[in-house]
């Protein structure tokens, strides 16, 4: 049975650059001792997971789909270190190396790239872990598509959504476009945080069901108000499952699988 584990490439190395002794002391972090701490991480995500397919996927760091919609996209954000973009290459061999490889597909982000891989192997019926601590694939997850939290070692599930956002996997992207996603510098509806995005969603399920209210009033009203910046909020946040990745599943089958 296909087991397919889709790792989050810069989430996994910013993750490890940041946690570095040297980042600790504000001091620069080794090459050397980041990339070997990627490649123990990697290898003890393979014994954990046990798949029969695995694939590191990076993002390629030109402009997305997602700026040219939105100039201030990720505005305010830290830059990628540079050692991880100029030693990128390294990164790869090191993987592939142990048998992982890696892949980018230019103009999009690795999120959509890896959304797309996770849809099309999760409808096959095949099983998915994506290996990341980025919220935005909670989106992803049904019963064919994990989350996995590689630093925390904790899957995340419908209990965890609920618990952390008060609503379902299904009305993150609702919930996401009212309240905003500072993370990404998508603002949101103004005057509409999270409690209240939490309240429209428990009465009207999702956030189409408030746009289509003729008879809306109060924060409802404030969100019809605001409808091109509320539905290209959502666009923003939702994850792309159908770019045309001209790749085969079998390229990234594990030699001892």
């Amino acid at each position: 049975m296909v087991k397919a584990l889709l790792i989050d490439g810069h989430n996994l190395l910013r993750r490890i650059y940041e946690a570095s002794p040297e980042r600790r002391h504000s001091t620069p972090a080794s090459a050397t001792e980041v990339l070997t701490s990627c490649v123990r991480s990697l290898q003890r995500a393979l014994l954990t997971h046990k798949p029969s397919h695995c694939v590191v996927v990076f993002d390629s760091h030109d402009e997305t789909w997602r700026h040219r919609l939105y100039g201030q996209y990720k505005q305010g954000r830290s830059e990628t270190p540079e050692m991880l973009l100029t030693g990128l290459v390294e990164f790869e061999r090191a993987f592939l190396e142990i048998g992982v490889k890696s892949f980018t597909f230019a103009g999009y982000e690795a999120d959509d790239v890896i959304a797309t891989m996770a849809d099309r192997v999760g409808k096959s019926g095949s099983q998915v872990i994506i290996l990341s601590s980025d919220k935005g694939f909670l989106q992803l997850l049904d019963e064919h598509v994990r989350v996995f939290n590689h630093f925390e070692q904790r899957e995340y599930d419908a209990d965890f959504v609920r618990q952390k956002f008060e609503v379902s996997i299904n009305q993150l992207t609702s919930y996401w476009a009212m309240a905003g996603d500072s993370s990404n510098n998508i603002k949101g509806v103004p005057k509409i945080g999270k409690k209240t995005a939490v309240l429209l969603l428990q009465q009207y399920a999702s956030l189409q069901n408030i746009l289509n209210d003729a008879q809306a009033s109060g924060p409802a009203a404030k969100v019809q108000a605001h409808e091109a910046l509320v539905c290209l909020c959502q666009s923003l946040v939702t994850l792309k499952t159908d770019i045309a990745l001209d790749i085969n599943l079998k390229t990234f089958r594990l030699d001892r699988a």
